[in-house]
């Protein structure tokens, strides 16, 4: 008690006795400690406290930390910030340079965690793990408030150390629970005879140790990642006899994959091929990979396996069919578990077809078969033999369509005609008459040959005129065979594509080849087979190109057919239009005689009129008929034609125009005016596309001298009594006249009074004597015909009388040299 007095009083005094002392502000230490600062007396490592009442150093900063972090094992760093008054950045910054400078220390998520307190957690684990079990990563990761991740790899790494378990599928696991679980799996799967799913398998342990567990850890469950690793574990130590499949995802005892390769080998064996059905009804997931593995010298197709003796067999087959230059089907050599499809991969692999398809020797038609080249071209050559039969058939029977006028691009007519004599006796030039006559009926002439196609309306593409004996060419013929030759002609191309149908050819190709009829047939088919079809199909653009190249080189042929004949016609048009022009020069000679010229005139007309306006009209009605149907030539003479065949012949005429024209020529015909005639003649003609020669003076000149030589010739020739008056009267005309004259007997007279004072009057006595005597020689001879009987004395005299004038007569028209020798041949006959 004295003691503590005595202190008391020390204190007191010493308090008494104290001087006072200079006391400074906050905000005079904080300046003073920024002034010192910047003087350099002190560090800069002062770091303010959040509630800035006091200053702290890194270094005191850091051994703070660091008794936390002892004191605790784990700490926070937000927690570090409040419990030590320091920014939460200083603390972070301190953290780090703490965990890199200690290795047994951690920073996660914010927290800085001790290998120390690991050991803590995986003792209390472990404590739990044999009280429960099993433990699940997700509830401990929970409980101790980290992340599953990290709770996975820090119990990894203790596993068997400070941990005693098993860490399967995000579960901890006891050893005795794994051993559990492998003595019921290895049971299990011992007990499996044939593939069985893992998952499955799985599933129905786990429902069967939930039905038979008891005790403390029933309820326990344990994961499929288990059973999985637990059999693979057990398949490596060899306690199972079995393999993991499909991604080990299905278990196949030993048992049962020794019987099912010995099923596959003994099928495979026996037959050279298996399917994949079949291996799939065994259980085999993947057959191809599984044979492949099994037959390294086997061949894969889509639904079949096969062994390389079966190419081989198809190969042999192939190799003869093609230098046997014939064809196969592979179907028929293959089992009937061989499809279409690998039927077709299997030709392919055949070494003597691919270098057959390389050097083009065979071709592969209907997926399956394989045809020599040679086959193929020889039935080529058949069927294009075959097209161009046909196609000359159906042109020369006239079954493709004809020309019309509408296919003729430039409306130019074919038309062609042969010659039709020379001289006749009645001594036109050649082309002209051989007979005379009164009326169309009664008269003849030669019929031409005529095949003609009649043109478009309208003048615009008429032909230009050609001098004579020019070629008709370019645009007489210019829409046939421009048509024919490009084989844009009528349906060119339409024609043979309905005519050479694949159904023709099919039919074709089996009557020679009946046994092609099932080649190429698929299993589920029950018709015809496709390789006829697919041969039909390939020869048809050939077959039809021979067809199209037949007809038009016919068409071609015939084209130029049509333009020989065409020429002769144009000849013959012009040889007879320049006689009929030459004969009409005469007719001014009788102006003055009314009714002498309208005889001369209503002759000519009814003569070669009539036979110009038959030669026009029969080649303008005749298109569409070749000279085998009509039955004409050269040679053939026929009668002209009367007014009515006429008049029917111009209106069939499918050219409107072409038709009224030819109407008006007709009627033309049967007037007097041979002028008007010759200007219908002219316009009807030119419709038609051809060309009218207008007759110049050279030509005249040319034929007059031929017409004259002619005349004289046929004079001299003459011994006719009755034809050589008109023929003498004709040659006196060229000679006083230069005209030819055309006749009819009943003009002879008027003709003959015409020469008066023209030719000496001895020569026009003994003319008008032998005129009457012929006149009575014929009334004589019409006389004794109506009677029916022989000819009397008196007109065998009659004609004795004119014989004895004949030679007078000639050798005063004729030259004096040829009347002599006229003369001597006649006396030494």
């Amino acid at each position: 008690m004295d003691l503590e007095l005595e202190e008391l009083q020390k204190l007191f005094e010493q308090t008494q006795n104290a001087k006072a002392k200079v006391r400074l502000s906050e905000r005079n230490v904080v300046e003073l400690v920024s002034k010192l600062q910047a003087l350099k007396l002190l560090d800069n490592d002062l770091l303010h406290t959040v509630s800035g009442k006091e200053y702290i150093t890194q270094d005191e900063l850091k051994r703070e930390i660091e008794s936390e972090i002892q004191r605790l094992g784990r700490v926070s760093l937000v927690d570090l910030s409040g419990t030590l008054g320091v920014e939460l950045v200083h603390c972070e910054r301190q953290a780090q340079q703490i965990v890199q400078n200690n290795p047994s220390l951690s920073l996660m998520q914010g927290e800085i965690l001790s290998s120390g307190y690991w050991d803590s957690i995986a003792e209390e684990i472990n404590e739990s793990l044999e009280v429960a079990g099993q433990i699940s990563i997700v509830e401990l990761a929970r409980r101790f408030t980290v992340g599953a991740e990290l709770m996975t790899n820090v119990l990894s790494a203790r596993l068997g150390t400070s941990i005693h378990g098993k860490l399967e599928g995000g579960q901890l696991y006891t050893p005795a629970f794994v051993a559990r679980i492998r003595a019921t799996v290895r049971g299990a799967v011992r007990a499996i005879m044939v593939p069985t799913s893992v998952s499955t398998l799985s599933s129905f342990l786990q429902q069967q140790m939930r039905e038979v567990d008891e005790g403390p850890i029933t309820k326990v469950t344990a994961d499929g990642g288990l059973f999985q690793s637990v059999l693979n574990q057990l398949i490596a130590d060899g306690e199972v006899k079995g393999s993991l499949r499909g991604g080990n995802a299905v278990y196949t005892p030993a048992v049962f994959a020794g019987a099912q390769r010995g099923s596959v080998e003994a099928f495979f064996s026996q037959n050279g091929y298996i399917t994949f059905d079949t291996l799939r009804k065994l259980n085999v997931p993947q057959p191809k990979q599984y044979l492949q593995e099994m037959y390294k010298d086997g061949v894969a197709l889509e639904d079949v396996f096969v062994h390389s003796s079966l190419i081989s067999q198809l190969d042999a087959a192939a190799e003869e069919a093609i230098a046997g230059k014939s064809w196969f089907d592979v179907l028929p050599l293959v089992p009937s578990s061989i499809g279409p499809s690998d039927a077709e991969k299997l030709v392919v692999l055949c070494p003597t077809v691919q270098k057959a398809l390389k050097d083009g020797t065979a071709v592969i038609l209907a997926d399956t078969c394989v045809l020599s080249a040679t086959f193929v071209k020889d039935l080529l050559e058949k069927l294009e033999n075959l097209a161009r039969d046909l196609t000359k058939k159906r042109v020369e029977n006239k079954k493709f369509n004809k020309v019309s006028t509408q296919s003729l691009s430039e409306g130019v007519t074919g038309i062609s005609t042969t010659d039709t004599g020379t001289e006749d006796a009645s001594g036109q030039l050649k082309g002209g008459r051989r007979k005379k006559g009164n009326q169309s009926n009664g008269a003849t002439r030669p019929a031409p040959e005529i095949e003609a196609v009649v043109p478009k309306e309208g003048k615009g593409k008429r032909r230009a005129g050609k001098s004579k004996g020019e070629k008709v060419s370019g645009e007489a013929v210019a829409g046939v065979s421009k048509g024919f030759k490009s084989g844009t002609g009528p349906n060119s191309a339409n024609d043979e594509d309905n005519i050479f149908t694949v159904e023709f050819l099919t039919s074709k190709i089996l009557e020679w080849f009946p046994d092609l009829e099932s080649a190429g047939i698929a299993e589920e088919e029950v018709e015809e087979g496709i390789l006829v079809k697919a041969l039909a199909d390939l020869l048809k653009p050939k077959v039809m190109a021979a067809a199209i190249h037949a007809k038009q080189a016919l068409f071609s042929a015939q084209a130029e057919d049509r333009r020989r004949r065409l020429d002769t016609l144009q000849h013959k048009i012009d040889e007879i239009y320049s006689n009929f022009q030459l004969f009409s020069k005469a007719l001014n000679l009788f102006e003055d005689n009314e009714k002498t010229g309208v005889l001369l005139h209503r002759h000519l007309l009814r003569t070669t009129g009539a036979e110009l306006v038959d030669l026009f009209l029969i080649a303008q009605a005749e298109d569409d008929i070749d000279d085998k149907e009509v039955g004409i030539t050269a040679t053939k003479e026929t009668e002209l034609l009367n007014t009515s065949q006429r008049t029917a012949m111009a209106k069939s005429l499918p050219a409107r125009n072409l038709s009224s024209k030819a109407l008006e020529l007709v009627e033309s015909l049967e007037a007097k005016n041979v002028d008007a005639f010759e200007r219908t003649f002219e316009a009807a003609v030119t419709e038609s596309g051809l060309r009218v020669k207008k007759l110049d003076k050279k030509s005249e000149r040319a034929l007059m001298f031929s017409y004259r030589k002619g005349l004289t010739s046929q004079v001299g020739d003459e011994t006719d009594s009755v034809a050589l008056l008109p023929k003498v009267v004709g040659l006196l005309f060229v000679q006083v006249h230069s005209r030819a004259l055309q006749a009819p007997g009943r003009a002879m007279l008027a003709a003959i009074m015409r020469l008066k004072g023209s030719i000496p009057d001895e020569l026009f006595e003994v003319l008008m004597a032998y005129h009457n005597g012929t006149v009575q020689l014929l009334s004589l001879q019409t006389s004794a015909n109506l009677e029916e009987t022989d000819a009397s004395n008196e007109t065998i005299t009659k004609q004795e009388e004119l014989k004895t004038l004949i030679p007078q007569l000639k050798s005063m028209v004729l030259p004096s040299s040829s009347s002599a020798s006229t003369t001597n041949d006649k006396q030494q006959q």
